[in-house]
């Protein structure tokens, strides 16, 4: 078995563990929303803290290319989208429902091992420097649904500053610079927190999971889900052409753009009161159809 297969079916076990504890009882949706309340101000500040205090910052002028590509994919991709929906007057909470799902790829937690498995690693930290998008990506859909749907700006403001996930950017990037200790015990605690945010992603995603409204929604579903998985790295060929870009870089880049949506959209989709079912839909179908066009990807631009 592959590593993409490997990575994807232990994705979907682990979404499917969710699904089974709400429907034996153990679970509720309701715990959905403390669950992710839990990932937002606690686990996944850690596991940003973690990656980005342990980061090697010498590298960054060589790869800083990286995180460009991937912010001019995700935002071109997400712009056309947005285009096509405004034109056939897609209703607002639907139209961000899916539209945050294009931008926002698994670029970690299914592109490392991805690309860990297939190139081993020296192509780990180009990888590393990629999902750096979907961390500024993450931040900037926060900002922009915060204005959209939650008024007034003096409080969007307020409720980005007190942000956990912005404080764990600027932490971990000042610590590293000013090589700061944080001492083993602190460290430990960050990293084992950190460890629990993608699992208990996939349960919230699980227990969001309703096979009733997945056939409600696949008319949407299954066309966004594949507008993700062929648009951006058909952008993303275009896009390191014209920059010139080659060899690891070339190949990293464009297997990242072959990624799912990611399983943080979820996260947007809750906290925002979105459409989460259909936003639920999307990663599950995208994260599933990706089992094909991932492979396809690879061997349709040579990149084995």
């Amino acid at each position: 078995m592959s590593a993409v297969e490997t990575t994807i079916i232990s994705i979907l076990i682990m979404i499917l563990a969710g699904y089974i504890l709400k429907k034996i009882k153990v679970l509720s949706f309701k715990d959905a929303y403390s669950l992710n309340n839990l990932v937002i101000y606690l686990l996944m500040p850690c596991m940003i803290f973690n990656s980005l205090y342990h980061a090697d910052m010498n590298v960054f002028p060589k790869l800083a290319i990286m995180p460009i590509i991937g912010l001019i994919c995700g935002g071109l991709t997400g712009l056309i989208l947005f285009v096509i929906l405004t034109i056939i007057k897609f209703p607002k909470v639907k139209k961000w429902s899916v539209l945050i799902t294009v931008i926002l790829g698994n670029t970690a937690f299914l592109g490392f091992p991805v690309i860990l498995g297939i190139y081993g690693q020296t192509a780990l930290i180009n990888a590393i420097f990629y999902d750096m998008a979907s961390l500024i990506s993450f931040l900037s859909l926060s900002v922009i649904l915060m204005f959209i749907f939650e008024g007034k700006f003096k409080e969007v403001i307020k409720k980005v500053l007190s942000f956990p996930v912005l404080w764990a950017v600027i932490l971990g990037i000042c610590l590293n610079v000013f090589n700061l200790p944080i001492g083993e015990i602190a460290n430990n605690v960050i990293v084992y927190f950190g460890l629990a945010t993608i699992p208990l992603i996939m349960l919230v995603l699980g227990l969001s999971l309703d096979f009733n409204e997945l056939k409600e929604n696949i008319k949407i579903s299954v066309p966004i889900s594949l507008f993700k998985l062929f648009v951006t790295p058909a952008i993303c060929c275009v896009v390191i052409s014209l920059i010139g870009l080659n060899g690891l870089d070339y190949t990293v880049a464009i297997v990242e753009a072959s990624m799912p949506a990611g399983m943080l959209n979820l996260i947007l989709a809750i906290k925002y009161k979105l459409e989460y079912r259909l936003t639920t839909d999307c990663l599950f179908l995208s994260s599933l159809f990706c089992l094909i066009t991932i492979p396809l990807v690879i061997n349709v631009f040579h990149l084995i």
